[in-house]
This record gives C-alpha cells, sequence and structure tokens, in this order.
C-alpha cells in the first residue's frame, strides 16, 4: 500500500508536518550524494512503532509506503490517494 500522486510541495510540506507531530527521521538518502534532491531524494521515519518511507523521484514526485494504519490516516487527513501495491498489472483497470 502506498500513497501516490503527491506533487513536490505537498510531499515537502507533509514531510515537515510529519516530523513536528513527533516523526523521527532514521534514514535518509545521503546527503552527499550528488543527484539528491535532482533526480532523486528519500527519507524513513518512524513514529510508535510504525515506518513511513517517503520517495521522491524528478518524474513520480513523492510516494509514501509504510504501516497500512498510517497511510490510511494520512490519506483521510490530507486528502490523499492510496494504492495497493501490486494492484494495476496489465490488462486490469488500476
Amino acid at each position: 500500500m502506498k500513497l501516490i500522486e503527491l506533487d513536490t510541495e505537498k510531499g515537502n510540506q507533509l514531510l515537515e508536518a510529519l516530523r513536528r507531530s513527533g516523526w523521527k527521521k532514521v534514514r535518509e538518502y545521503s546527503p552527499l550524494a550528488f543527484d539528491k534532491g535532482i533526480d532523486f531524494d528519500s527519507y524513513t521515519l518512524r513514529k510508535d512503532g510504525q515506518e513511513l518511507v517517503m520517495e521522491w523521484t524528478n518524474w513520480f514526485e513523492w510516494e509514501i509506503r509504510g504501516d497500512e494504519s498510517a497511510l490510511v490516516a494520512m490519506a483521510d487527513h490530507h486528502g490523499l490517494k492510496i494504492r495497493e501495491e501490486g494492484s494495476g498489472s496489465a490488462g486490469e483497470g488500476g
């Protein structure tokens, strides 16, 4: 399950909101990587035993994977779209 179709600005705002609400950054795409924030970026956040992985690309912008309950709560609160991972295979309506 993942949150999809988050444009760059909305995803950046959401990342900051999560950090302010107690989510701790436990992993980050290397700040020394030449393409950080240009082609790719990634953060792993944890709170109360839950984990979220936020990934950004210059093609698809932000996607967020993680614990289902956290994703559903975020989608409801922020009006975001959720997609089951593995759904939408060839020939399906997606």
